[in-house]
């Protein structure tokens, strides 16, 4: 065969475009097949995506409302119980299974102590397992996992929830206490020889309308007896005050409780009740009034400093020329009362309520003559939480029922319970004078309600209901899984 021949015969491609055709209508076919297919699973696509999508939001609904429950439990020891190990998670009762009004689903809540190798990693902060374990929380910090559940899809989300109060609170020796460089006390006595009307009282009280899960808070223990648990009835800080006869802080406390006829002394001293300082039993008088390393000056100035630093503190200035009072109720008292400073200013403000205790922070100026008022409480009031007054006086001529801790600190201060003014503290009162040369003849603590009166009762109660204050606790580390 001549290579002519071969060539052609080589070039002969008659019948491939058959071929050709054959293989694009077979592609093409495998292709309509496998859009049929996945139309074919597309109506079970949707609704899964649907379902996951709507799970999620019911986790998401789960980690809001296990916020609620968990802020307003005052020991989260209790919701610890029956936790077999730091890296098993619990599920406190009613927690399983909960259904939201107008949102489909249902989601459980499930919750474990940070005492697991590698939960720093996961919270931010050291593991809780110096003196934390599966069932005692000792840094206020729970790892919470909640689990949505809708037409069987599940979505989980796993949070940080952390309380900020939890390790700053100070711990409050006593029902009156007087941590500061100065411990002046005054109590007003009329001319036919009544003195002032209060009442301090170191004995552990209930704090009405409060909710608490410790065993202690019992119905057949709400009111206070030789057997409850006792407090001082003053506290001072221990050691020498400069310049001032009686020379140590407790002696010139003291001193306030000594001065005046024996019916006098004998009244002041009877106003005084609380653990006796040395052998512990329920005592009157002197006795009941001690010094104390418990809570220092340093130790305000730290907790202090941690509330003002929260991102949510409202600090509210109280200025000499613009001095903040706050106004009650006529008829009836008010948590909400209107919040006035003479310049223009004039709102309402949240005291807080058992239920939702609030934070209110006023910051006055610096007052060498120690004349400044940064706080004047007026009318009828009630509050639940912490009241801060620093750097000011704070002067109380109404009637103030707070539950919680009334904290006075900081440079030239005292506490005026003015004559005709109604207080009753449930909790912890604290006034803290951080300067040392504050002239005589200005008071740390000033009884002055020869009418009227002034009721310390210490309450852990009361105590405790108020580190659940919302604005110190802090959602963080979102995991969706």
């Amino acid at each position: 065969m001549s290579s002519k021949s071969t060539r052609a015969h080589a070039l002969n491609e008659r019948g491939i475009a058959a071929v050709m055709a054959l293989v694009v209508v077979l592609g093409l076919s495998l292709l309509v097949s496998a859009f049929l297919a996945v139309s074919a699973f597309e109506p079970q696509i949707s609704p899964n995506l649907a379902d996951s999508t709507q799970a999620r939001y019911v986790a998401d609904a789960g980690i809001e409302w296990a916020f609620d429950q968990i802020v307003a439990t005052t020991s989260w020891n209790t919701l610890l119980t029956g936790a077999a190990g730091c890296s098993t998670a619990v599920t406190p009762a009613g927690w399983t299974n909960v259904t939201v009004p107008n949102l489909a689903g249902s989601f459980t809540v499930s919750l474990r102590n940070d005492c697991q190798a590698g939960d720093d990693a996961i919270t931010g902060v050291a593991v809780d397992n110096v003196t934390g374990t599966a069932t005692n929380d000792a840094n206020g910090i729970l790892i919470v996992t909640a689990t949505g559940s809708y037409q069987g899809a599940q979505k989980r989300i796993q949070v940080v929830l952390r309380r900020d109060l939890a390790t700053s609170a100070p711990d409050f020796p006593a029902a009156v206490n007087e941590p500061g460089v100065q411990s002046d006390t005054f109590i007003a006595c009329n001319g036919n020889g009544a003195c002032a009307n209060f009442a301090i009282d170191g004995r552990d009280y209930s704090c009405s309308a409060c909710t608490s899960d410790a065993a202690w808070y019992t119905s057949a223990n709400w009111s206070a007896s030789s057997a409850a648990p006792q407090k001082l009835g003053i506290a001072t800080q221990p050691g020498v005050q400069a310049n001032k006869s009686p020379t140590t802080y407790e002696q010139n406390v003291e001193s306030a409780f000594t001065s005046g006829t024996s019916s006098q002394v004998a009244e002041k001293q009877g106003s005084v009740a609380g653990r006796h300082q040395r052998t512990g039993a329920l005592t009157t008088g002197l006795g009941a009034i001690a010094a104390s390393s418990v809570l220092t000056g340093a130790t305000m100035h730290t907790f202090l400093n941690a509330l003002s630093a929260n991102p949510k503190t409202q600090i509210l200035q109280s200025t000499m020329a613009c001095p903040m009072q706050i106004t009650g109720g006529v008829g009836s008292p008010t948590s909400t009362p209107t919040l006035t400073n003479g310049c223009g200013l004039s709102q309402a403000i949240d005291l807080g309520t058992p239920s939702n205790p609030q934070l209110a922070y006023f910051r006055g100026d610096l007052d060498a003559s120690s004349n400044f008022t940064g706080l004047t409480i007026k009318g009828q009031i009630h509050g639940a939480g912490i009241l801060v007054v620093e750097d000011g006086d704070l002067k109380n001529y109404g009637s103030l029922h707070w539950q919680g801790a009334i904290l006075v600190s900081g440079r030239y201060v005292g506490t005026g319970f003015m004559s005709g003014s109604t207080t009753r503290i449930n909790g912890a009162f604290v006034s803290n004078e951080t300067i040392g040369n504050e002239a005589n003849g200005y008071y740390e603590v000033y009884f002055g309600t020869r009418t009227g009166s002034a009721t310390f009762h210490y309450s852990k109660q009361a105590l405790d209901m108020m580190k659940t204050i919302r604005a110190f606790h802090t959602v963080y580390g979102w995991r969706i899984f």
